[in-house]
């Protein structure tokens, strides 16, 4: 589950970011943007009768901004635009991941996105282990995705 999940995942984050964002990756960035500082992150909550877990969205060097600004067509969005862009992204991705888990023809809910500030996302570093975790290097930053599902440890997947 953990390797089809991470691959919808990087499918996701990069046709929401494409498709919506106009921003497109840039793989052979990856060291020149390893130490990019945290500007902001979105999470999304989710649950069906088998399933709940979070994705966490996290932007770096720029993506925050560009974000907001390509989405929409404002070249100098408000604090709150740029939080409510990211949390859009994180919800579509969410939304695109979770059916994978859920399995065909059932129901989940996905909650409203909840926005954080750097400080915030720093003081609460110690948290759970994703399901899956990925980095996608952009010509405007990078984005660090996290895909939790409550109660999941790589033990049960290597039993099952």
């Amino acid at each position: 589950m953990k390797k089809q999940i991470e691959k919808i995942l990087i499918e996701s984050t990069v046709r929401t970011l494409e498709d919506l964002c106009f921003i497109y990756q840039e793989p052979e960035l990856k060291d020149a943007q390893e130490n990019l500082p945290l500007e902001a992150a979105a999470e999304v909550k989710y649950r069906n009768d088998d399933f709940t877990g979070k994705l966490l969205i996290e932007s770096r060097g720029g993506l925050f901004l560009a974000i907001a600004t390509n989405m929409l067509s404002n070249d100098n969005p408000s604090d709150e635009q740029k939080k409510d862009a990211l949390g859009e992204i994180a919800n579509i991705i969410c939304g695109n991941v979770v059916p994978s888990l859920a399995g065909g023809g059932r129901e989940y809910k996905i909650e409203s996105p909840r926005s954080f500030k750097k400080d915030e996302l720093l003081k609460g570093k110690k948290q759970e282990k994703p399901l899956s975790e990925i980095t996608l290097n952009f010509n405007q930053g990078r984005a660090d995705i996290k895909f939790f599902v409550d109660g999941y440890s790589d033990t049960k997947e290597k039993k099952g």
